[in-house]
């Protein structure tokens, strides 16, 4: 049903880095993101999402359940993936983002430009 694989310190890693698991589900490519996104550690999550970018994947979804701040380069990062992706045809979506998580990206007018997700379920559903 799923793949997993395991970068950077992985789920509950060193202070410091951001955290990252990439898996599939349902020929969805799923990124759990943990930490905080801010300017040190966006270009970690630019780099993560460019693997994913170079693999061409159709689907792509970010979990934000485990992220507790995101800063303007945290959306900067994010707005440039779905233009890289939407560029080749696939597409992306958030979900599971916290109440201050999801506030930026209102505040930001974001929330109008990204498919945004509860729960993991529906964005899953959203791609078929």
């Amino acid at each position: 049903m799923f793949s997993c694989g395991l970068t950077s310190a992985g789920l509950g890693g060193y202070e410091g880095r951001m955290a990252f698991v990439s898996r599939i589900v349902e020929g969805v490519s799923i990124l759990d993101l943990e930490g905080e996104i801010d300017l040190y550690k966006s270009p970690e999550l630019r780099a993560e999402i460019g693997k994913l970018i170079i693999r061409k994947e159709k689907a792509v979804a970010i979990n934000f359940l485990r992220v507790t701040y995101i800063d303007s380069s945290g959306l900067a990062t994010v707005i440039d993936a779905f233009q890289k992706i939407r560029g080749y045809g696939g597409k992306l979506a958030l979900f599971s983002l916290a109440k201050s998580v999801r506030s930026v990206f209102e505040v930001a007018r974001l929330d109008k430009f990204f498919p945004i997700y509860d729960e993991e379920p529906a964005v899953v559903a959203s791609f078929k």
